[in-house]
């Protein structure tokens, strides 16, 4: 017959190791921080598919925006790049305190694989 202790342990939803119940607060703290982060992810992925195939499939040659299937493969591995370096910066969550680097990442991220991918089109274009 097991301990009580296993059974809390399969049961429970938060498994406490330490007596210090705030650690119950910071996995929350980095259950809403992680959450965040896939909803960015998810942006990312959509952003760049959205963007990405209509312009690989040549909808956009009217506009001069065609992406070589070389280039195109390129964008989306810069795509995966920018979603695994956001999902990285979970690794610098600290307890109360706010992650800046964290917060404004994804803007410069998304900004400056925005301007690569458009680079490619030009470099497409002009090839």
């Amino acid at each position: 017959m097991g301990s009580g202790t296993d059974v809390a342990m399969e049961t429970g939803g938060i498994v406490i190791i330490k007596d210090d119940l705030r650690d119950v607060l910071t996995a929350i703290q980095l259950s809403r921080e992680t959450v965040g982060k896939i909803k960015q992810n998810l942006f990312f992925a959509l952003f760049y598919n959205v963007i990405g195939i209509p312009i690989a499939a040549r909808v956009f040659i009217a506009y001069g925006l065609v992406l070589k299937p070389e280039l195109a493969g390129l964008a989306m591995a810069f795509s995966s790049v920018s979603v695994v370096s956001n999902s990285l910066l979970l690794r610098r969550f600290r307890v109360g305190r706010r992650n800046w680097v964290s917060a404004v990442a994804p803007l410069v991220m998304g900004v400056v694989f925005t301007v690569i991918f458009f680079l490619f089109a030009r470099l497409s274009r002009m090839t």
